[in-house]
């Protein structure tokens, strides 16, 4: 079982994702070990010759090498955990998912997502009719039992008690993984469960409402690099969401927002960013539909549309991952690198107040729905130290040659992690293995390279829409450093209190890494819990005069003499965890802020050609150690010793790094 752990955290590392992904499969048939020799991997063998039976319908299940065992190892079961995502979801396997979805005809599935939007506006009726004689007929606050669904009204959101404008209290409705200043990492002692960015403040609300209502915002412009809103799509059965996995939320970025009559958006170029008033007002209507239709923000590739009105859902359909059940809604905040104040330090909220956010129905009534949702949230911001693994050299997959995967999707990085190393020990399968993650994609989330809008993005439930996510595992032996080399974008000055908002060829970068966390407390609960061990964002980043870079990772003891500034090198700590695996967000907000000709967004990394499972997957584009579509702009990866990364002197320039 040992020898195994090293192939598991592969595919695990692999699976490089920005929140909590539940997508379980198991037993699977036992792999004999054998001399690592063949594999490059202890104990695993490699069958090249492997191939189903004449006839033979192998599940994708059934393809991946190793018993259950080397799964359960890291939590994965049959049945979909839900200890650190936020809402309750039904006990309903891969298999039954498949199963019951995806033999559905076209005319069955019409009758489904019929039924689920009917199910919806009877919900909402019930609701509305609740409130209404809680506004003026002095019904009880707190919404009785029944009236709402066990998949909203459960341990994780219950409670749901109406309040009237004057007892809301910003304090109680969000919460917030905070963006902490690097090096704080408290000797890895501190890590939060979920690989949230740490120059980054996520804030989130859970709310329910009836259709037809509006969700109103109320707050100030951050002293911050970035902030947007995103909201829940609206509500449609077509394409379902389940915590992180389905499709985007609908986003509001910061220089669409028009400011209060006689106050400033500080993130418009030449405007005063420390101006005092700095005040915004947004209205998200609550409705069903199509996403795209309903909102002309998702018809544009840069997703900008003027006004401050948004179209998302008052709750969520889940579709097989949640067995068609109905969820609660999220609305999304982010502050990305908020201004640090004398000391260095960030202010997680900014330096302006929490946002004010009630509802209101289309008969003008103002109040707001407020859950006891403290389990929830407790386990959404579970924190734990770092864990301590031995150095392991990297396997032959993931040799000197191997590059970075784009992101496309929470559930996609996932299936591929396992797929490619599948496909590895069993090289004939590829085919099978590909097109069975596609129709998987197709069938649980309506998204794919040629399903309908907005099922065709390249993006997910939580992934933030003006970024660009690269990922890569990352394995680190005794006595042996990663030097990566590359050019960064240019960036706005902005966390010095600067006084306005400059053009650049990206709004923000960052390189994050991320390890396996603990155990999971509940034996059948989410496999994904990885630990952010450390991000470097583009200020703390050493250039040199044409923006060039060389960061260093190595354990403390391990840290070659001439990985410092005065050389030319940033250096991070790697982290107690050997088995890591790498992040690259790059952000774009079009016009002012976006490099058209190396930016890895989907016009220069395509879905259908930079995705490993698509048919026409092109390597050079991302996937090769060696610059691609990115050109100098590629992250090039560099293994080597202490000793032979100080022969190189000081200071070093980012070609005298040899290569891996």
């Amino acid at each position: 079982m040992k020898n195994k752990k090293y192939l598991v955290l592969a595919a695990f590392t692999l699976a490089i994702m920005l929140g909590a992904c539940e997508l379980k499969t198991g037993p699977y048939p036992e792999t004999e070990p054998t001399s690592s020799e063949a594999t490059g991997v202890p104990g695993v063998q490699r069958d090249e010759t492997a191939v189903p039976a004449a006839g033979e319908d192998l599940e994708y299940e059934e393809i991946i090498a190793g018993d259950e065992g080397m799964y359960g190892e890291h939590g994965f079961t049959e049945q979909p955990g839900d200890y650190w995502i936020p809402i309750i979801l039904p006990d309903i396997s891969e298999a039954e998912q498949k199963e019951k979805y995806c033999t559905m005809t076209a005319q069955e599935s019409e009758d489904y997502f019929i039924e689920r939007i009917e199910e919806a506006v009877e919900l909402s009726d019930e609701l509305e009719a609740y409130i209404l004689d809680w506004y003026y007929n002095d019904a009880e606050a707190l919404i009785p039992e029944g009236l709402l669904p066990q998949s909203i009204d459960n341990e994780k959101t219950h409670s749901w008690t109406l309040l009237r404008p004057e007892e809301v209290d910003p304090q109680d409705q969000w919460f917030y993984f905070p963006a902490r200043q690097e090096p704080a990492l408290d000797g890895f002692s501190t890590l939060y469960q979920l690989n949230a960015a740490t120059h980054v403040t996520y804030l989130r609300i859970i709310f329910i409402a009836p259709f037809g209502s509006q969700l109103l915002v109320e707050g100030d412009f951050p002293h911050a690099r970035f902030m947007d809103y995103q909201i829940t799509e609206p509500f449609t059965p077509q394409f379902p969401v389940a915590a992180n996995t389905g499709v985007m939320e609908i986003p509001i970025v910061d220089v669409d927002i028009e400011p209060d009559a006689g106050h400033v958006n500080p993130f418009r170029l030449g405007e005063d960013r420390n101006a005092q008033d700095r005040h915004y007002h947004l209205a998200f209507d609550l409705a069903y539909g199509n996403p795209v239709e309903l909102n002309p923000v998702l018809q544009d590739k840069h997703f900008r549309a003027p006004g401050n009105t948004r179209v998302g859902g008052p709750f969520s359909s889940t579709g097989s991952r949640g067995d068609g059940s109905i969820v609660p809604s999220f609305l999304w905040l982010r502050y990305y690198a908020p201004d640090k104040d004398a000391d260095g330090q960030m202010d997680p909220l900014a330096g302006v107040p929490l946002p004010r956010v009630l509802l209101q129905l289309k008969s003008g009534e103002t109040f707001w729905i407020q859950p006891d949702a403290t389990l929830a949230i407790e386990r959404q911001l579970t924190t734990a130290p770092g864990v301590e693994t031995s150095p392991h050299d990297p396997p032959e997959f993931l040799d000197s040659s191997t590059g970075w995967y784009k992101m496309f999707g929470h559930w996609l990085m996932f299936a591929e992690g396992r797929g490619i190393i599948s496909t590895y020990l069993h090289p004939n399968l590829e085919d099978m293995v590909k097109k069975n993650i596609n129709n998987t994609y197709r069938c649980f989330f309506n998204q794919g390279v040629d399903a309908p809008p907005p099922g065709n993005f390249t993006l997910s439930a939580t992934d933030m829409p003006y970024n660009n996510y690269l990922s890569r595992p990352h394995w680190l032996g005794e006595n042996m450093v990663y030097a990566m080399t590359g050019r960064l974008p240019t960036t706005p000055k902005t966390r010095d209190g600067e006084l306005t908002m400059e053009s650049a060829q990206a709004r923000y970068w960052s390189i994050c890494h991320t390890g396996d966390g603990p155990e999971n407390p509940d034996p059948g609960a989410a496999a994904y819990h990885k630990l952010g061990y450390g991000c470097l964002m583009d200020d703390e980043i050493t250039v040199d005069e044409e923006n060039d870079y060389i960061i260093v990772y190595s354990r403390p003891e391990d840290r070659p003499s001439n990985a410092r500034p005065e050389c030319g090198v940033t250096w991070q700590d790697f982290g107690p965890d050997s088995t890591q695996g790498f992040i690259l967000r790059w952000m774009n907000v079009y016009p002012d802020h976006y490099m058209e000709e190396y930016a890895p967004t989907d016009d220069n990394i395509p879905w259908a050609t930079g995705d490993w499972a698509q048919e026409a997957y092109d390597k050079s584009l991302v996937g090769e150690n060696t610059p691609g579509s990115m050109g100098p702009y590629h992250p090039i990866l560099h293994y080597l010793t202490p000793v032979e990364f100080e022969a190189l002197g000081c200071p070093i320039a980012p070609d005298d790094v040899p290569e891996w």
